[in-house]
Protein backbone atom coordinates (compact mmCIF):
# COMPACT_ATOMS: atom_id res chain seq x y z
CA UNK A 1 0.00 0.00 0.00
CA UNK A 2 1.75 3.18 -1.16
CA UNK A 3 2.67 6.19 1.74
CA UNK A 4 0.53 8.64 2.49
CA UNK A 5 1.89 12.20 1.52
CA UNK A 6 2.52 12.88 5.14
CA UNK A 7 3.88 10.02 5.76
CA UNK A 8 6.49 10.17 2.88
CA UNK A 9 7.58 13.85 4.16
CA UNK A 10 8.19 12.93 7.30
CA UNK A 11 10.98 10.11 5.71
CA UNK A 12 12.07 13.01 3.57
CA UNK A 13 12.62 15.12 7.07
CA UNK A 14 14.16 12.22 8.66
CA UNK A 15 16.80 11.71 5.84
CA UNK A 16 17.47 15.33 5.67
CA UNK A 17 18.07 15.25 9.26
CA UNK A 18 21.13 12.93 8.79
CA UNK A 19 24.76 13.95 9.20
CA UNK A 20 25.34 11.52 5.70
CA UNK A 21 24.37 11.91 2.42
CA UNK A 22 21.81 9.36 0.95
CA UNK A 23 21.11 8.45 -2.77
CA UNK A 24 19.19 6.10 -4.83
CA UNK A 25 20.44 5.61 -8.08
CA UNK A 26 19.64 3.00 -11.39
CA UNK A 27 22.44 3.28 -13.38
CA UNK A 28 23.20 6.64 -14.22
CA UNK A 29 20.34 8.73 -12.61
CA UNK A 30 19.62 9.52 -9.51
CA UNK A 31 16.50 8.97 -8.03
CA UNK A 32 16.52 10.68 -4.71
CA UNK A 33 19.20 13.04 -2.92
CA UNK A 34 18.79 14.25 0.76
CA UNK A 35 19.87 17.40 1.78
CA UNK A 36 23.21 16.74 3.51
CA UNK A 37 24.21 15.46 0.20
CA UNK A 38 23.24 18.23 -2.17
CA UNK A 39 25.17 20.52 0.37
CA UNK A 40 28.27 18.48 0.12
CA UNK A 41 28.35 18.78 -3.37
CA UNK A 42 27.72 22.25 -3.27
CA UNK A 43 25.09 22.23 -5.43
CA UNK A 44 23.27 25.46 -5.73
CA UNK A 45 20.07 24.12 -7.03
CA UNK A 46 17.52 22.27 -5.48
CA UNK A 47 17.27 18.58 -4.78
CA UNK A 48 14.96 18.01 -7.61
CA UNK A 49 17.31 19.55 -9.76
CA UNK A 50 20.51 17.75 -8.31
CA UNK A 51 18.50 14.49 -9.25
CA UNK A 52 17.99 15.71 -13.02
CA UNK A 53 22.15 15.77 -13.09
CA UNK A 54 24.17 12.47 -14.48
CA UNK A 55 25.64 10.83 -11.80
CA UNK A 56 28.67 10.40 -13.34
CA UNK A 57 29.22 14.30 -12.97
CA UNK A 58 29.69 14.08 -8.98
CA UNK A 59 31.93 10.61 -9.41
CA UNK A 60 35.58 11.98 -9.80
CA UNK A 61 37.30 10.94 -13.12
CA UNK A 62 39.82 8.69 -11.59
CA UNK A 63 37.36 6.99 -9.48
CA UNK A 64 34.12 6.26 -11.66
CA UNK A 65 35.45 2.89 -12.87
CA UNK A 66 36.26 1.60 -8.99
CA UNK A 67 32.51 2.80 -8.27
CA UNK A 68 30.44 1.30 -11.41
CA UNK A 69 32.39 -1.68 -10.71
CA UNK A 70 31.22 -2.11 -7.34
CA UNK A 71 27.76 -1.13 -8.68
CA UNK A 72 27.64 -4.03 -11.52
CA UNK A 73 28.60 -6.89 -8.76
CA UNK A 74 26.08 -5.50 -6.17
CA UNK A 75 23.20 -5.29 -9.00
CA UNK A 76 24.45 -8.60 -10.16
CA UNK A 77 24.38 -10.05 -6.73
CA UNK A 78 28.19 -10.65 -7.05
CA UNK A 79 30.80 -10.10 -3.61
CA UNK A 80 31.13 -6.52 -3.48
CA UNK A 81 32.21 -4.20 -0.37
CA UNK A 82 30.13 -3.23 1.61
CA UNK A 83 31.81 -0.24 2.38
CA UNK A 84 34.72 1.35 0.29
CA UNK A 85 36.19 4.69 -0.27
CA UNK A 86 36.04 7.27 -2.96
CA UNK A 87 35.99 11.08 -4.25
CA UNK A 88 33.14 12.77 -4.98
CA UNK A 89 33.40 15.95 -7.40
CA UNK A 90 31.81 19.22 -6.42
CA UNK A 91 30.44 22.09 -8.19
CA UNK A 92 33.10 23.91 -7.66
CA UNK A 93 35.54 21.55 -8.81
CA UNK A 94 36.97 20.59 -5.49
CA UNK A 95 36.98 16.29 -4.64
CA UNK A 96 35.77 15.32 -1.22
CA UNK A 97 37.08 11.65 -0.18
CA UNK A 98 33.90 9.86 1.21
CA UNK A 99 33.34 6.36 2.83
CA UNK A 100 30.67 5.06 1.37
CA UNK A 101 28.19 2.26 2.48
CA UNK A 102 25.94 0.67 -0.02
CA UNK A 103 22.88 -1.64 -0.45
CA UNK A 104 20.37 -3.06 -2.70
CA UNK A 105 16.60 -1.85 -2.32
CA UNK A 106 13.41 -2.08 -3.40
CA UNK A 107 11.97 1.26 -5.27
CA UNK A 108 8.95 1.30 -6.72
CA UNK A 109 9.20 -2.30 -8.15
CA UNK A 110 12.92 -1.89 -9.44
CA UNK A 111 16.00 -2.90 -8.05
CA UNK A 112 18.30 0.27 -7.15
CA UNK A 113 21.18 0.70 -4.88
CA UNK A 114 21.06 3.39 -1.87
CA UNK A 115 24.31 4.73 -1.14
CA UNK A 116 24.93 6.81 2.81
CA UNK A 117 28.44 8.72 2.16
CA UNK A 118 30.20 10.14 4.99
CA UNK A 119 32.62 12.95 4.39
CA UNK A 120 36.24 11.85 5.53
CA UNK A 121 38.51 14.29 3.89
CA UNK A 122 39.92 15.14 6.51
CA UNK A 123 40.55 12.26 7.64
CA UNK A 124 42.40 11.55 4.37
CA UNK A 125 44.30 14.56 4.11
CA UNK A 126 45.54 13.61 7.65
CA UNK A 127 46.83 9.97 6.49
CA UNK A 128 47.81 11.57 3.31
CA UNK A 129 50.48 14.18 5.39
CA UNK A 130 51.59 11.54 8.01
CA UNK A 131 52.26 9.06 5.17
CA UNK A 132 53.99 11.45 3.12
CA UNK A 133 55.95 12.72 6.92
CA UNK A 134 56.64 8.82 6.93
CA UNK A 135 58.01 8.65 3.53
CA UNK A 136 59.88 11.79 3.82
CA UNK A 137 61.69 10.53 7.35
CA UNK A 138 62.04 7.43 5.97
CA UNK A 139 64.19 8.94 2.62
CA UNK A 140 66.18 11.17 5.20
CA UNK A 141 67.10 8.53 7.49
CA UNK A 142 68.31 6.57 4.89
CA UNK A 143 69.92 9.11 2.87
CA UNK A 144 71.76 11.23 5.49
CA UNK A 145 75.14 10.65 5.74
CA UNK A 146 74.54 11.12 9.72
CA UNK A 147 74.97 7.96 11.79
CA UNK A 148 71.19 7.35 13.00
CA UNK A 149 69.56 5.17 15.43
CA UNK A 150 66.14 4.77 16.64
CA UNK A 151 65.38 2.77 19.74
CA UNK A 152 62.88 1.92 22.66
CA UNK A 153 63.89 4.79 25.42
CA UNK A 154 62.65 2.42 27.80
CA UNK A 155 64.79 -0.82 27.35
CA UNK A 156 66.98 0.89 24.66
CA UNK A 157 66.40 -1.55 22.51
CA UNK A 158 67.41 -0.96 18.64
CA UNK A 159 64.19 -0.41 16.41
CA UNK A 160 65.82 0.83 13.39
CA UNK A 161 69.23 1.91 12.31
CA UNK A 162 70.32 3.59 8.82
CA UNK A 163 72.83 2.52 6.24
CA UNK A 164 75.32 5.16 7.36
CA UNK A 165 75.38 3.67 11.06
CA UNK A 166 76.16 -0.14 9.50
CA UNK A 167 78.96 1.76 7.28
CA UNK A 168 80.48 3.04 9.97
CA UNK A 169 80.66 0.37 12.76
CA UNK A 170 81.00 -2.40 10.03
CA UNK A 171 77.45 -4.22 11.08
CA UNK A 172 75.26 -6.30 9.47
CA UNK A 173 71.26 -4.67 9.83
CA UNK A 174 70.33 -8.80 11.49
CA UNK A 175 72.87 -8.57 14.13
CA UNK A 176 71.69 -4.66 14.99
CA UNK A 177 68.05 -4.77 15.63
CA UNK A 178 66.76 -5.58 18.92
CA UNK A 179 70.32 -4.91 20.82
CA UNK A 180 71.17 -2.65 22.67
CA UNK A 181 73.97 -0.17 21.78
CA UNK A 182 75.50 -1.17 25.03
CA UNK A 183 75.41 -4.52 24.03
CA UNK A 184 76.93 -3.60 20.41
CA UNK A 185 79.86 -1.84 22.47
CA UNK A 186 79.90 1.37 20.09
CA UNK A 187 80.64 3.72 23.24
CA UNK A 188 84.09 4.22 24.21
CA UNK A 189 82.99 5.00 27.37
CA UNK A 190 80.71 2.11 28.76
CA UNK A 191 78.76 5.01 30.88
CA UNK A 192 77.90 7.20 28.75
CA UNK A 193 74.41 6.35 27.34
CA UNK A 194 73.33 5.55 30.73
CA UNK A 195 74.03 9.61 32.05
CA UNK A 196 73.23 10.58 28.54
CA UNK A 197 69.68 8.85 29.11
CA UNK A 198 69.30 10.14 32.63
CA UNK A 199 69.96 13.70 31.71
CA UNK A 200 67.48 13.76 28.39
CA UNK A 201 64.72 12.75 31.06
CA UNK A 202 64.52 16.29 32.06
CA UNK A 203 64.98 17.71 28.70
CA UNK A 204 62.76 16.44 25.08
CA UNK A 205 66.06 16.77 23.32
CA UNK A 206 69.66 17.48 23.54
CA UNK A 207 72.04 18.91 20.75
CA UNK A 208 75.90 19.27 19.92
CA UNK A 209 76.65 16.69 22.52
CA UNK A 210 80.25 15.55 22.71
CA UNK A 211 81.32 11.37 22.64
CA UNK A 212 84.05 9.28 21.62
CA UNK A 213 82.89 5.43 19.65
CA UNK A 214 84.04 2.69 18.61
CA UNK A 215 84.12 2.23 15.14
CA UNK A 216 84.67 -0.74 12.35
CA UNK A 217 88.76 -2.11 13.57
CA UNK A 218 88.04 -0.77 17.14
CA UNK A 219 88.87 2.62 16.35
CA UNK A 220 88.16 5.40 18.55
CA UNK A 221 85.88 8.64 16.97
CA UNK A 222 84.61 11.40 18.23
CA UNK A 223 81.32 12.52 17.23
CA UNK A 224 78.71 15.06 18.37
CA UNK A 225 75.27 13.77 18.54
CA UNK A 226 71.93 15.43 18.69
CA UNK A 227 68.90 13.27 20.75
CA UNK A 228 65.40 13.59 20.03
CA UNK A 229 62.78 11.70 22.30
CA UNK A 230 59.60 10.86 19.82
CA UNK A 231 56.47 9.56 21.74
CA UNK A 232 54.68 7.15 19.53
CA UNK A 233 51.36 5.97 21.52
CA UNK A 234 52.15 4.66 24.75
CA UNK A 235 55.77 4.14 23.95
CA UNK A 236 58.84 6.78 23.70
CA UNK A 237 61.61 6.25 21.26
CA UNK A 238 64.85 7.89 21.47
CA UNK A 239 66.44 9.24 18.10
CA UNK A 240 69.91 9.69 18.31
CA UNK A 241 71.95 11.46 15.03
CA UNK A 242 75.86 11.66 15.30
CA UNK A 243 78.19 13.53 13.27
CA UNK A 244 81.47 11.93 13.15
CA UNK A 245 83.43 15.15 14.02
CA UNK A 246 87.18 13.21 14.16
CA UNK A 247 88.27 15.32 11.18
CA UNK A 248 87.51 18.73 12.44
CA UNK A 249 89.26 18.19 15.18
CA UNK A 250 92.13 17.33 13.99
CA UNK A 251 92.19 20.17 11.83
CA UNK A 252 91.28 22.54 14.12
CA UNK A 253 94.06 21.16 16.72
CA UNK A 254 96.62 21.48 13.19
CA UNK A 255 95.35 25.18 13.28
CA UNK A 256 95.77 25.99 16.58
CA UNK A 257 99.42 24.37 16.19
CA UNK A 258 100.08 25.95 13.19
CA UNK A 259 98.70 29.95 14.73
CA UNK A 260 101.09 28.61 17.90
CA UNK A 261 103.85 28.71 15.58
CA UNK A 262 102.97 31.58 13.55
CA UNK A 263 102.60 33.79 16.99
CA UNK A 264 105.61 32.67 18.08
CA UNK A 265 107.96 32.89 14.95
CA UNK A 266 106.21 36.49 14.91
CA UNK A 267 107.57 37.65 18.32
CA UNK A 268 111.04 36.25 18.00
CA UNK A 269 110.91 38.09 14.92
CA UNK A 270 109.46 41.69 17.02
CA UNK A 271 111.84 40.71 19.84
CA UNK A 272 114.69 40.45 17.78
CA UNK A 273 114.18 43.81 15.80
CA UNK A 274 113.68 45.28 19.11
CA UNK A 275 117.02 44.20 20.12
CA UNK A 276 118.34 45.07 16.83
CA UNK A 277 117.72 48.41 17.77
CA UNK A 278 120.90 49.70 18.81
CA UNK A 279 122.66 47.55 16.52
CA UNK A 280 120.59 49.19 13.34
CA UNK A 281 120.97 52.44 14.71
CA UNK A 282 124.82 52.74 15.23
CA UNK A 283 126.45 52.16 12.12
CA UNK A 284 123.13 54.52 10.80
CA UNK A 285 124.02 57.62 12.82
CA UNK A 286 127.65 57.84 12.12
CA UNK A 287 126.77 57.45 8.34
CA UNK A 288 124.22 60.41 9.22
CA UNK A 289 127.10 62.53 11.09
CA UNK A 290 129.87 62.43 8.53
CA UNK A 291 127.68 63.10 5.54
CA UNK A 292 126.71 66.12 7.75
CA UNK A 293 130.42 66.79 8.37
CA UNK A 294 130.72 66.39 4.22
CA UNK A 295 128.19 68.78 3.46
CA UNK A 296 129.41 71.43 5.74
CA UNK A 297 132.63 71.16 4.83
CA UNK A 298 133.36 71.34 9.07
CA UNK A 299 136.87 70.27 7.58
CA UNK A 300 138.12 72.28 5.16
CA UNK A 301 136.79 72.48 0.91
CA UNK A 302 136.52 69.24 -0.65
CA UNK A 303 136.95 70.60 -3.72
CA UNK A 304 134.53 69.68 -6.46
CA UNK A 305 131.06 70.92 -5.33
CA UNK A 306 129.46 67.52 -6.45
CA UNK A 307 131.04 65.93 -3.31
CA UNK A 308 128.85 68.29 -1.18
CA UNK A 309 125.96 66.97 -3.55
CA UNK A 310 126.20 63.44 -2.88
CA UNK A 311 126.94 64.10 0.45
CA UNK A 312 123.66 66.02 0.93
CA UNK A 313 122.07 62.82 -1.20
CA UNK A 314 123.61 60.72 1.83
CA UNK A 315 122.36 62.66 4.37
CA UNK A 316 118.38 62.74 3.15
CA UNK A 317 118.58 59.14 2.06
CA UNK A 318 119.89 57.81 5.55
CA UNK A 319 117.32 60.02 7.30
CA UNK A 320 114.43 58.65 5.23
CA UNK A 321 116.09 55.77 6.30
CA UNK A 322 116.28 55.82 9.79
CA UNK A 323 112.63 57.25 10.52
CA UNK A 324 111.81 53.95 8.16
CA UNK A 325 114.19 52.16 10.81
CA UNK A 326 112.53 54.05 13.76
CA UNK A 327 108.87 53.03 12.60
CA UNK A 328 109.50 49.27 11.80
CA UNK A 329 111.51 49.06 15.74
CA UNK A 330 108.41 51.05 17.44
CA UNK A 331 105.91 48.45 15.92
CA UNK A 332 108.37 45.39 16.88
CA UNK A 333 108.37 46.75 20.44
CA UNK A 334 104.68 46.82 20.15
CA UNK A 335 103.84 43.25 18.98
CA UNK A 336 106.52 42.31 21.55
CA UNK A 337 104.71 43.67 24.17
CA UNK A 338 107.79 45.81 25.12
CA UNK A 339 106.57 49.49 24.36
CA UNK A 340 106.70 51.31 27.21
CA UNK A 341 104.92 54.72 28.83
CA UNK A 342 105.61 57.17 31.82
CA UNK A 343 102.74 58.59 32.62
CA UNK A 344 102.97 62.21 34.37
CA UNK A 345 100.85 64.93 34.31
CA UNK A 346 102.08 67.23 31.39
CA UNK A 347 101.17 70.27 30.07
CA UNK A 348 100.29 69.23 26.74
CA UNK A 349 100.47 72.23 24.81
CA UNK A 350 104.60 72.31 25.31
CA UNK A 351 104.40 69.26 23.72
CA UNK A 352 102.60 70.27 20.66
CA UNK A 353 103.69 73.46 20.10
CA UNK A 354 107.71 71.70 19.13
CA UNK A 355 105.76 69.69 17.05
CA UNK A 356 104.36 72.72 14.58
CA UNK A 357 107.40 74.11 15.25
CA UNK A 358 109.09 71.18 13.97
CA UNK A 359 107.41 70.85 10.78
CA UNK A 360 106.54 74.81 9.47
CA UNK A 361 109.04 74.79 7.57
CA UNK A 362 108.45 71.29 5.82
CA UNK A 363 104.67 72.81 5.35
CA UNK A 364 105.94 76.34 3.99
CA UNK A 365 107.81 73.97 1.43
CA UNK A 366 105.39 72.47 0.70
CA UNK A 367 102.83 75.61 0.11
CA UNK A 368 100.74 74.89 2.78
CA UNK A 369 99.03 76.59 5.67
CA UNK A 370 99.34 75.48 8.60
CA UNK A 371 96.98 76.24 11.73
CA UNK A 372 96.45 75.28 15.62
CA UNK A 373 93.93 75.75 18.28
CA UNK A 374 94.75 74.62 21.60
CA UNK A 375 92.70 74.56 24.50
CA UNK A 376 95.45 76.10 26.81
CA UNK A 377 93.24 74.86 30.43
CA UNK A 378 94.28 71.47 30.60
CA UNK A 379 96.49 69.05 31.94
CA UNK A 380 96.82 65.50 30.33
CA UNK A 381 98.08 62.16 31.96
CA UNK A 382 100.00 60.94 29.43
CA UNK A 383 103.84 60.12 28.20
CA UNK A 384 104.68 63.21 26.58
CA UNK A 385 107.21 60.97 24.29
CA UNK A 386 104.34 59.44 23.11
CA UNK A 387 102.24 62.58 22.71
CA UNK A 388 104.70 64.19 20.57
CA UNK A 389 105.54 60.91 17.80
CA UNK A 390 101.59 60.60 17.69
CA UNK A 391 101.55 64.77 17.04
CA UNK A 392 104.50 64.11 14.47
CA UNK A 393 103.17 61.09 12.71
CA UNK A 394 99.55 62.71 12.30
CA UNK A 395 101.25 66.14 10.67
CA UNK A 396 103.67 64.47 8.83
CA UNK A 397 100.79 62.65 7.03
CA UNK A 398 98.96 65.33 6.34
CA UNK A 399 102.05 67.28 4.91
CA UNK A 400 102.73 64.53 2.72
CA UNK A 401 98.98 64.08 1.21
CA UNK A 402 98.13 67.54 0.85
CA UNK A 403 98.48 69.23 -2.49
CA UNK A 404 100.26 72.93 -2.17
CA UNK A 405 97.51 75.65 -1.41
CA UNK A 406 95.56 73.28 1.00
CA UNK A 407 95.40 74.02 4.62
CA UNK A 408 96.55 71.69 7.63
CA UNK A 409 95.19 72.03 11.41
CA UNK A 410 96.23 70.91 14.47
CA UNK A 411 93.63 70.97 17.30
CA UNK A 412 93.29 70.17 21.51
CA UNK A 413 89.98 70.93 22.67
CA UNK A 414 87.58 69.24 25.63
CA UNK A 415 85.05 66.99 24.53
CA UNK A 416 80.93 66.94 26.42
CA UNK A 417 81.67 63.70 28.52
CA UNK A 418 85.39 65.89 30.33
CA UNK A 419 87.80 63.77 27.77
CA UNK A 420 90.33 65.95 25.63
CA UNK A 421 90.43 65.12 21.75
CA UNK A 422 93.98 65.93 20.42
CA UNK A 423 92.71 66.67 15.83
CA UNK A 424 94.75 66.58 13.16
CA UNK A 425 92.68 68.01 10.19
CA UNK A 426 93.57 68.37 6.54
CA UNK A 427 92.10 69.18 3.03
CA UNK A 428 94.17 66.67 1.20
CA UNK A 429 93.46 64.10 -1.28
CA UNK A 430 91.52 61.62 1.69
CA UNK A 431 90.46 58.08 1.58
CA UNK A 432 87.27 55.84 0.90
CA UNK A 433 85.69 53.47 3.68
CA UNK A 434 88.44 50.61 2.49
CA UNK A 435 91.31 52.85 1.76
CA UNK A 436 91.10 53.85 5.49
CA UNK A 437 91.01 49.61 6.56
CA UNK A 438 94.15 49.18 4.19
CA UNK A 439 95.99 52.05 6.17
CA UNK A 440 95.30 50.79 9.47
CA UNK A 441 96.68 47.66 8.61
CA UNK A 442 101.04 47.41 9.34
CA UNK A 443 102.36 48.03 5.86
CA UNK A 444 99.46 48.80 4.59
CA UNK A 445 99.80 51.76 1.52
CA UNK A 446 96.58 53.43 0.15
CA UNK A 447 98.48 53.43 -3.99
CA UNK A 448 97.97 57.04 -4.90
CA UNK A 449 99.71 59.42 -7.14
CA UNK A 450 100.69 61.74 -4.28
CA UNK A 451 101.47 58.57 -1.77
CA UNK A 452 103.61 57.07 -4.58
CA UNK A 453 105.54 60.54 -4.38
CA UNK A 454 106.31 60.07 -1.10
CA UNK A 455 107.57 56.44 -0.10
CA UNK A 456 106.99 55.74 3.15
CA UNK A 457 107.12 52.68 5.86
CA UNK A 458 103.01 52.47 6.32
CA UNK A 459 103.74 51.91 9.11
CA UNK A 460 102.52 55.79 10.69
CA UNK A 461 98.48 55.15 10.94
CA UNK A 462 99.13 51.83 13.03
CA UNK A 463 101.57 53.10 15.36
CA UNK A 464 99.11 56.03 16.28
CA UNK A 465 96.94 53.60 17.28
CA UNK A 466 99.58 51.55 19.17
CA UNK A 467 100.68 54.48 20.72
CA UNK A 468 96.92 56.09 21.72
CA UNK A 469 95.55 52.44 23.39
CA UNK A 470 98.70 52.68 25.51
CA UNK A 471 97.35 55.97 27.05
CA UNK A 472 94.06 54.89 27.30
CA UNK A 473 92.56 56.67 24.18
CA UNK A 474 90.66 56.03 21.17
CA UNK A 475 92.32 56.72 17.21
CA UNK A 476 89.22 57.83 14.83
CA UNK A 477 89.68 58.55 11.21
CA UNK A 478 86.91 60.06 9.42
CA UNK A 479 87.65 60.82 5.39
CA UNK A 480 86.35 61.80 2.49
CA UNK A 481 88.22 61.85 -0.99
CA UNK A 482 89.02 64.59 -2.16
CA UNK A 483 88.04 66.58 0.59
CA UNK A 484 90.39 65.76 3.47
CA UNK A 485 91.02 63.81 6.53
CA UNK A 486 90.53 64.42 10.11
CA UNK A 487 92.37 61.91 12.83
CA UNK A 488 90.84 62.16 15.92
CA UNK A 489 93.25 60.85 19.17
CA UNK A 490 90.13 61.27 22.10
CA UNK A 491 91.14 60.91 26.01
CA UNK A 492 89.05 59.36 28.42
CA UNK A 493 87.69 62.05 31.11
CA UNK A 494 90.10 60.59 33.99
CA UNK A 495 93.37 61.33 32.32
CA UNK A 496 92.48 64.93 32.23
CA UNK A 497 91.94 67.68 34.63
CA UNK A 498 91.82 71.31 34.62
CA UNK A 499 95.29 73.68 35.16
CA UNK A 500 95.16 74.64 39.54
CA UNK A 501 92.78 71.35 40.24
CA UNK A 502 94.64 69.50 42.68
Amino acid sequence: MPASDDTQTSRVALLDALAEGVMVRQGNRVLFANEPLRQLLGFDGTVAELCNEPLATWIHEADRALVEENYRLRMGGGDAPENYEFRLRRADGEARWVNCRANVVDWQGEPAIVACVYDITDRMQAAEARQNSEHLFHNVFRLTPEVMILSNLRDGRILDVNPAFLNVFGRRRDDVIGQTSHMLGIWADPTFLSRFVEELKMNASMTDVPTTVRTRGNLIRHFRLFAQKIEQGSEQLLLLIGRDVTEDLVQAQELQRSRDTAELANRAKSEFLANMSHELRTPLNAILGFAEILQDQMLGSIGNPRYAEYARDIHESGTHLLSIINDILDLSKVEAGRLEAYLTWIDPLEALEMCVTLVQQRAFEAGLTLEHRFDNSVLLEADERLIKQITLNLLSNSIKFTEPGGKVTVGLEKTAPGGLCLSVTDTGIGMTAEEIKIAKRPFGQVDSSLSRRHEGSGLGLPLISAFAEKLSATMTIDSQPSVGTRVSIVFPPFKVKLKGED
